[in-house]
């Protein structure tokens, strides 16, 4: 169950590569960790450790979980996050606008309006080298949007990551929501490619001596000592009960987003050096487009991105650029609880 909760924040759109010229594929995975959980424990403990007394500061959200008066959980929500008042860029504006790659309708609907006031707007996307260049777009091609077939393209995802997107369009059923790539909007003008090409990404990953089967071999392994540690039997019982109560969409939706919440740690996918491809190395790609957009003169950008990406892409844009956190704003991505009347 989590690694079908946890694939829907911080991996990146792909590009099939028997068809880059009109088509794309998708998939996302991530972790909390993928830490060796039997040789690194302690490791992991003692940088949690040293994470939680850093400044004393309270952790960040980029997705969490709005609860009414009685403690219900009603809406699963991401932020968009505004960063501003940097001496290096004055005048410029920031905004870290979190993906997740499933959600409501109207929650896709409310990003593509909210894409529109930027001057330019920074997404993911790990395609081929040659579609980058061409200008290709996920879910379409130049200046037309187009409708993915789902179940068409989805099985003809031969890079890598065919298993994981199959985990994420079973969990689109399961879970009664639309699919980012199908709702929104990538052709835009003011849409700007700010990721790694499908090349980069695999060089760099090998260079790093990483692979996605050993990710999610680690992952799995990292569960399975997890569910030791927290009654797997309540965990099941629970998940198996909410499949056969009368509202089982949200009670299953309710239990996604507590794991999809947790992409707030910032450690997915991070190797015994805290770094990884698929997070820190695609980060500094898209800040490195944000520093050419910068130089161009733009001055209203938004980068949107999987909220897994943030707790380091922020620090990055404070360390890295001067710039500060100044607000927030919170959209609803899942209704956890039916309307009430």
């Amino acid at each position: 169950m989590r690694r079908v909760a946890v694939c829907l924040l911080t991996f990146p759109f792909w590009f099939s590569e028997a068809s880059a010229q009109q088509t794309v594929t998708a998939g996302a995975i991530s972790s909390e960790s993928v830490a060796d959980p039997s040789a690194d424990r302690s490791t992991a403990a003692k940088a949690a450790s040293e994470a939680a007394s850093e400044a004393d500061e309270p952790l960040q959200e980029y997705i969490r979980i709005r609860r009414n008066d009685s403690n219900v959980a009603e809406t699963l929500e991401t932020s968009v996050i505004r960063l501003e008042k940097s001496a290096r860029y004055p005048g410029t504006t920031v905004d870290l606008i979190g993906a997740i790659h499933l959600g409501e309708a109207e929650y896709y609907r409310d990003l593509n309006k909210l894409f529109r006031q930027y001057d330019v707007l920074l997404f993911e996307a790990v395609m081929p080298a040659a579609a980058v260049k061409q200008g290709l777009r996920p879910g379409g091609g130049k200046g037309s949007r187009r409708v993915i077939d789902e179940q068409a393209e989805w099985n003809d995802a031969n890079i890598g990551l065919a298993a994981i997107s199959v985990l994420q369009l079973a969990a689109k059923d399961s879970l009664g929501l639309s699919f980012q790539l199908s709702d929104i909007d990538y052709t835009p003008r003011n849409f700007v490619h700010a990721d790694m090409t499908k090349e980069e990404l695999e060089s760099t990953m090998a260079l790093r001596g990483e692979s996605f089967a050993e990710t999610m071999a680690r992952e799995m392994g990292k569960e399975a000592l997890e569910q030791q540690k927290s009654s797997p039997v309540a965990q099941q019982l629970d998940f198996v009960l909410s499949l056969l109560a009368s509202d089982r969409l949200y009670r299953v939706r309710r239990i996604f987003a507590v794991q999809l919440t947790k992409a707030n740690l910032g450690t997915a996918f991070a190797e015994k050096d805290g770094r990884s491809t698929i997070i820190t190395e695609r980060n500094i790609k898209a800040l490195q487009v944000l520093t050419q957009q910068l130089k161009k003169g733009k001055t209203k950008i938004g980068i949107f991105y999987g909220a897994g990406h943030f707790p380091d892409m922020e620090k990055r844009l404070v360390t890295d650029f001067g710039y500060e956190r100044q607000s927030e704003q919170w959209l609803t991505a899942w209704r956890l609880a039916p309307a009430t009347k």
